[in-house]
């Protein structure tokens, strides 16, 4: 039996027969279509399980540099740092609180492969670290990330796995959708974005999925780079350091950007993300550095 199976046989079904939970748990990580597989360590050596992920980069997902742009990247990195983090602290379960990423590629052929190991667990906190490198162009390296992990209660969330973990690659989605379409974010461009709260972006415990906001750090920081130098074409990510500060309740997310400078051919620009329903707090801060193609 599968993980996917053994969860969806403990959770209550919605009105259209679908696991309610399930698609909370795994609608963002199934739109990149992420194959996820736990690494035991060696029978014998005590240690925490690492992870291994292969995420495809469909063309719908592709961005300005012709690879999965660095929302998404973050966004699936995230998702299998979770959760082989979440298993190295089992009964409790994790929330993410920081995630830096640098991008050393970004045109990808794919698929891209993930490979990570918890760093350090302590009595609050998780670190982790991933690699990834672009399978389809001979293994070059793509990216770094390290993210850190706050330990929390699950209260009655699911957690009951079959051990080692296995997502297999889910199929090709027939809607296609881009990541801005997929997530919400509203159409424009200048300093400001922002991002519907759809419920199909809540996560189980009801709060905007973390990789939502990761998404809209990447597109808004993009649109403003964009806008402070008119007529040198598409941004790109290439670095971004996010802090989540708060859960999102209410919505709309709304990126507010200030742009901090320009130098060598990037544009550093800091992008503070407020709770516009939630007196307008501010629940994460992220510092992105975009490049132009």
């Amino acid at each position: 039996m599968t993980t996917d199976e053994s969860s969806r046989a403990s959770v209550h079904l919605g009105s259209d027969g679908e696991d309610v939970e399930l698609i909370r748990r795994r609608h963002v990580s199934d739109y990149f279509r992420i194959e996820r597989r736990e690494i035991p360590p060696p029978e014998g050596v005590d240690g925490y399980s690492g992870f291994s992920g292969r995420i495809p980069v469909d063309d719908h997902q592709r961005g300005a540099g012709d690879g999965l742009r660095a929302g998404g990247l973050v966004t699936a990195v995230d998702s299998l740092g979770g959760f082989m983090s979440g298993l190295a602290v089992l009964p409790q379960w994790i929330v993410t609180t920081s995630c830096m990423a640098t991008i050393s590629r970004l045109d990808h052929v794919g698929p891209l492969s993930a490979q990570g190991n918890v760093l350090r667990r302590g009595r609050s906190t998780v670190v982790a670290g991933f690699e990834v490198t672009d399978e389809g162009a001979s293994g070059v390296p793509v990216a770094a990330l390290t993210m850190t992990f706050a330990i929390l209660d699950p209260g009655d969330m699911n957690l009951d796995f079959v051990r080692p973990v296995v997502f297999d690659m889910p199929p090709l989605q027939e809607h296609g959708l881009a990541p801005e379409e997929f997530f919400a974010i509203e159409p424009g461009e200048g300093p400001v974005t922002r991002l519907r709260l759809d419920d199909r972006l809540r996560n189980p415990w009801g709060i905007l999925h973390g990789g939502a906001v990761a998404m809209l750090a990447d597109v808004a920081a993009c649109r403003a780079a964009q806008s402070s130098r008119p007529g040198l074409g598409q941004a790109a990510a290439t670095d971004v350091v996010l802090h989540y500060l708060r859960p999102t309740k209410v919505g709309p997310l709304e990126a507010r950007c200030r742009v901090l400078g320009h130098r060598a051919g990037r544009t550093q620009v800091r992008v503070a993300l407020h709770d516009v329903g939630a007196d307008d707090r501010m629940v994460a801060l992220a510092s992105v550095g975009t490049v132009f193609v």
